[in-house]
């Protein structure tokens, strides 16, 4: 009996391996289509304001467009300036009850190597590859008042969570920061919008500014919203962090998104494979292995594809965004971590 039991293991144990690396393979090919361009869409209209862009998308011909939830975006994939693949993930700024069009606002970045060249260079007519409508930064079906904060070109997202919220019937403030009143988008539509309490803030107001003045923060927040409300915020890691750390104090989550990370200045040295590289100036682990030659894919740069998933080998990480992509013990998400330590990783 246990020659038996032990030739059966001998035989059993080689599948079941071979069949857990056939399921990873499938998973991670799964993982890349779901990830490639899987749209061609026609830009309708281009809207050129300061440095944003602000782009009306259509089908081809013509036909309603996978449908999208408040808070979600697509990704754009394209060229930069030197001819090399890139793509980007952009938030559809819009009410998404509408499947008609999808609307986006890109900021062209300094170094942007796909906002920039779109600002300068798209027409109404072009063809653009784009993904299906993706991410986990959703807003969840609620009775609970919802306040929504954004910073810059994080509204994008909070338009299209503000009209899904006000069709629900659900009470709705929307606090939006920015340096000056040039810098507010969809201002005038925040300002009319029926049954939207409006707080805009500016940094840097002019005299005749009679609107919010400096800068948001969690006092602002619970006196009109209170510890019953649902919050929602999408701004820069800065921002979002303060705000965070402030209403967890009070007993109250923020559900967030980054819409950028700063640049840490904190000089660890990174390693995967061959590749050595120097964490300082850099917003994430990707970001600074990539500079230095790694070839790491990504498309959402923000925890949903999980493309860069890699092995932590050693090391300690600060964890930048909240991973919705599954990981495995011992698995990061480099575009979402920035190191704390020097940091080794493995495939």
């Amino acid at each position: 009996m246990i020659v038996f039991i032990a030739l059966t293991l001998m035989l059993i144990l080689p599948l079941c391996r071979s069949l857990q690396a056939t399921i990873e393979w499938l998973q991670h090919r799964q993982a890349q289509q779901q990830h490639r361009p899987a749209l061609t869409l026609r830009v309708s209209r281009v809207r050129r304001q300061r440095r944003y862009l602000q782009l009306t998308l259509v089908a081809t011909d013509g036909q309603a467009l996978p449908p999208a939830r408040a808070g979600q975006h697509i990704q754009l994939f394209g060229t930069d300036a030197a001819g090399q693949q890139i793509s980007r993930a952009y938030s559809l700024a819009q009410d998404c009850l509408h499947s008609h069009f999808y609307r986006l606002v890109i900021k062209a970045e300094t170094g942007g190597r796909l906002s920039s060249k779109l600002f300068d260079t798209v027409r109404a007519g072009d063809l653009l590859q784009a993904s299906i409508p993706k991410g986990h930064f959703i807003l969840k079906r609620s009775r609970k008042p919802l306040v929504l904060v954004a910073g810059g070109v994080g509204i994008t997202p909070m338009l299209a969570m503000a009209y899904q919220a006000l069709r629900q019937r659900r009470p709705v403030t929307l606090f939006y920061q920015a340096r000056t009143a040039a810098d507010l988008l969809f201002h005038r539509l925040f300002s009319r919008l029926p049954g939207l309490h409006y707080v805009p803030v500016l940094s840097q107001p002019t005299p005749d500014w009679l609107g919010g003045h400096g800068r948001i923060n969690s006092v602002q927040l619970l006196a009109l919203g209170g510890r019953q409300a649902t919050y929602y915020c999408c701004a820069n890691a800065a921002m979002t962090a303060q705000l965070s750390s402030d209403l967890a104090k009070a007993g109250v989550t923020l559900h967030y998104e980054l819409f950028s990370a700063g640049a840490t200045q904190q000089s660890c040295l990174l390693q995967y494979k061959d590749i050595s590289a120097d964490a300082a100036g850099f917003s994430s682990v990707l970001d600074a292995l990539n500079s230095a030659g790694a070839a790491i894919p990504s498309d959402c740069r923000g925890g949903s594809c999980g493309l860069c998933k890699k092995r932590l080998i050693k090391g300690e990480i600060i964890q930048m965004l909240d991973p919705a992509a599954p990981l495995a013990a011992g698995e990061v998400l480099t575009c979402c971590i920035q190191a704390k330590t020097a940091l080794v990783l493995a495939d």
